[in-house]
This record gives C-alpha cells, sequence and structure tokens, in this order.
C-alpha cells in the first residue's frame, strides 16, 4: 500500500468530515481518475468510464449487445470468473458461448482463429491469466478478430500498471481493468475503455442515471446517452476508491510503466532461476510466455501454502493448483532471497 494512496483516502474522509457532501469535488476526482487511466492504456479521455469493477464494466457493455446474425461470442477457460459469468449468462439471451479449452496452460492463437468466424459478435479475453501468468499475444487476436468483423474486448486487470499497453496499436476495441493490483488501488474501482468510432452505436440497457446527457433530469420519457463512453456508466461510484485510484495510477504515471515492466522482469526472473534451483516445480509457463506473475506447483496443498505464506508476511494468492507470486517495481533481489529462504525451510518436498 503507497503512502500516497492511504493519503488520499484520509482526504476522501476530510471532505466528508469537513463539507458533508462535496459532489462537485467528488466528480472532479473520479473524472480525474478516468483519464490517469486513460493515459495509461494510451486512449483519450471520452473513450474511458469509470465504473466500481471490471465486472460491471462489462457487465453494462454486453447490455448492448443482441444477437442476430453475429451470436457467438468467445472466450477461453483461462479467463477471470469476472470475464467468465457474465458471459456465461448471456446464453440466456439467446448467445452462443464458446469456451476455449487450454493446452499445458496455454491457449494456442490458432485455436482462436479457428473460433473466430463471420458469426462471432465478440472475443473477451485476458491479456495476462490470473491462474498461471500466462501473457497472450493481444495484436494476433485483435487481427483474428479484424479480420472477421469481430469485436475485441481485452481484460488487463493481470497487466495494466505494469507491462505497457497501447490500445491503438495493440488493435483493442474495448478494455475492462481494475485498480486493485498493479495499479496500487483498492477495491471498488474499475474502468472501460471503449473504442470512440464503436460506442455511438452501442444503447446500452444496464444504464443509470450518469448515462443520458443530464443526470438531473428527472423523468425523461426516453433516455438520451451521453455521446461519450460514459454512456456506460452504472450509477454512483465508490468515490474513496477512486480518490486512491487516482493516486496510485498517478503514482504508477510517475514512475513510468515501460521502467515499471523492465525493473519487473529482472525480479521474476531472477526469482525464477531461485525457485527452480531449490526445485520448486513452476505453474506457469515458460519466461516469454509469462507477465509480471509467477506460479509455482503445489496441488491441493496450495491454499495451506497461501495461508502459511502470509502467515510468515509474504502475500501471495493460491489459484487452483498453483501459488502465485506478483512482481511490482518496490520489490527487490533481497525480497526474492527471503522468499526462497522460506520456501526452502517451510515447504521443500521430498
Amino acid at each position: 500500500m503507497s503512502v500516497d494512496v492511504l493519503e488520499a483516502v484520509k482526504s476522501y474522509l476530510s471532505s466528508i468530515v469537513e463539507e458533508g457532501n462535496p459532489w462537485d469535488e467528488w466528480m472532479k476526482t473520479v473524472y480525474e481518475a478516468a483519464a490517469c487511466f486513460g493515459e495509461i492504456v494510451q486512449a483519450n479521455e471520452e473513450e474511458i468510464c469509470p465504473h466500481y469493477s471490471a465486472s460491471s464494466a462489462l457487465i453494462s457493455l454486453i447490455s448492448s449487445f443482441t444477437p442476430g446474425r453475429r451470436n457467438k461470442v468467445v472466450t477461453t477457460e483461462l479467463d477471470y470468473p469476472s470475464i467468465g459469468v457474465p458471459l456465461a449468462a448471456l446464453k440466456k439471451r439467446g448467445f452462443d458461448v464458446e469456451i476455449i479449452r487450454a493446452e499445458q496452460g496455454l491457449v494456442d492463437v490458432e485455436k482462436f482463429r479457428k473460433k473466430v468466424d463471420e458469426k462471432t459478435l465478440l472475443v473477451a479475453t485476458f491479456h495476462v491469466s490470473a491462474l498461471n501468468g500466462y501473457m497472450q499475444d493481444v495484436k494476433a487476436l485483435s487481427e483474428i478478430c479484424e479480420a472477421k468483423g469481430a469485436y475485441f474486448l481485452l481484460d488487463a486487470y493481470q497487466s495494466i500498471g505494469a507491462v505497457p499497453i497501447d490500445v491503438k496499436k495493440m488493435g483493442v476495441d474495448f478494455l475492462v481493468a481494475g485498480t486493485t493490483k498493479f495499479l496500487l488501488g483498492i477495491p471498488g474501482a474499475g474502468f472501460l475503455y471503449a473504442r470512440k468510432d464503436i460506442f455511438d452505436d452501442l444503447e446500452p440497457t444496464a444504464v443509470s442515471w450518469f448515462s443520458q446527457r443530464d443526470p438531473f433530469l428527472f423523468g425523461p420519457e426516453d433516455l438520451d446517452y451521453r455521446d461519450d463512453a460514459k454512456r456506460f456508466e452504472m450509477g454512483t461510484w465508490s468515490v474513496v476508491s477512486m480518490y486512491a485510484a487516482r493516486a496510485g495510477m498517478r503514482l504508477i504515471m510517475r514512475v513510468g510503466v515501460d521502467s515499471i515492466w523492465r525493473r519487473i522482469m529482472k525480479t521474476r526472473n531472477y526469482f525464477v532461476e531461485e525457485v527452480e534451483d531449490a526445485g520448486f516445480q513452476m505453474f506457469s509457463p515458460d519466461l516469454e510466455k509469462i507477465g509480471p506473475t509467477v506460479s509455482l506447483f503445489f496441488g491441493q496443498d496450495s491454499s495451506t501454502v497461501e495461508r502459511r505464506l502470509r502467515s510468515k508476511r509474504v502475500i501471495v494468492s493460491a489459484r487452483g493448483p498453483g501459488v502465485r507470486f506478483a512482481h511490482h517495481f518496490f520489490n527487490n533481489r533481497e525480497q526474492v532471497d527471503r522468499v526462497v529462504e522460506i520456501l526452502r525451510k517451510h515447504f521443500r518436498r521430498n
């Protein structure tokens, strides 16, 4: 937790104590946070919509879609439930949702090429897998979608703030992410990127008072959508989370994502070398195929390993049979050495 983020939370609390309901200040903070998110993904401010989670952003977006000639949605079994569950619900609205299976922790690009066709409306998948750290070739996926006329949505929760992202160069139509992980925020803040030449044609049904041009207009007979991506807003935000999000993202921007990624790769690579030398089994793919996170295989013991490591102030996450170690710019070799020593001492396998 950054000192900057802690101070931002205190600032929010002070705004309530001193002013009660400083609405203008709160709105300014929310949209400044949205602008920071846009700068990090190389998007225009009008293409960013604030939300309270990646899930809420996706739900609002897919409420725009109705099955027709294009009634297929494609995702993968490695995608986080925040993507998979809302997409699975589309079956009840007449969509055909197809899930690409992984092999040895990877999803071959050719599998997308075979699945995506002229009936595909949307391909929604991860940048970096929350399960094993596998990082997909986003540009290759976007080219497959473009060739078949399908929308392409990227879940960047496990990469944004750690891995450089340029939605224009990558060819991404939509992107969702939250700020709890590498963007250094707290739960309750998420964002949607929607490409400018697309959102004008989309009319979401999962909407709120912020989705209309005049949020304070009582009794509208027809919904007058906002003329930017904020038509996808879904009600009053978690304002304290937006204070934290703005502070966290400003810190990321000061350090620079390019610099952060170079730093992470050095620390991550050193970690992999040390744990492999110590005899631990990788659950993640090879180094050239992963992002900022590394998972070690512990099988059915993964949750127990997580709890025991946390008791020793090593913050990890059990995901399936793997235990995930996430590296950021503030981690160093000394911390890696300490973690590896704890692993050697308490979790060595015969």
